[in-house]
């Protein structure tokens, strides 16, 4: 799923978030990986008028390190966390139940 220059995927046993940043003249994504049994904890805030939602993992070991460089359109928060708009709103929801689902499994 994409959004807001960032793009979140679930491999059923893997998060990766990947966020598009300045660098140089193209720009590059940055990518954090994580495995569904280091997810401490799930927090989602839905998006209200004129700003987005919030899906943020707590991460066993992961860097809060906020990105400084986001590329046009981008924001400006930690890799544990997806931005989205009121669109994806429905698909973040069920994404959140399948991961919810493979970390009660494990």
């Amino acid at each position: 799923m994409h959004a807001r220059r960032r793009s979140i995927r679930f491999s059923g046993t893997e998060v990766t978030i990947s966020a598009a940043v300045k660098d140089g003249f193209f720009g590059t994504d940055r990518k954090h990986t994580f495995d569904v049994k280091k997810i401490k904890s799930i927090s989602n805030s839905a998006p209200g008028f004129s700003r987005p939602g919030k899906l943020t993992f707590t991460v066993e070991g992961a860097s809060d390190e906020v990105v400084e460089n986001p590329a046009s359109g981008g924001d400006r928060v930690d890799m544990n966390t997806f931005c989205y708009g009121s669109l994806d709103a429905g698909r973040v929801r069920k994404l959140v139940a399948e991961i919810e689902k493979a970390r009660d499994a494990t």
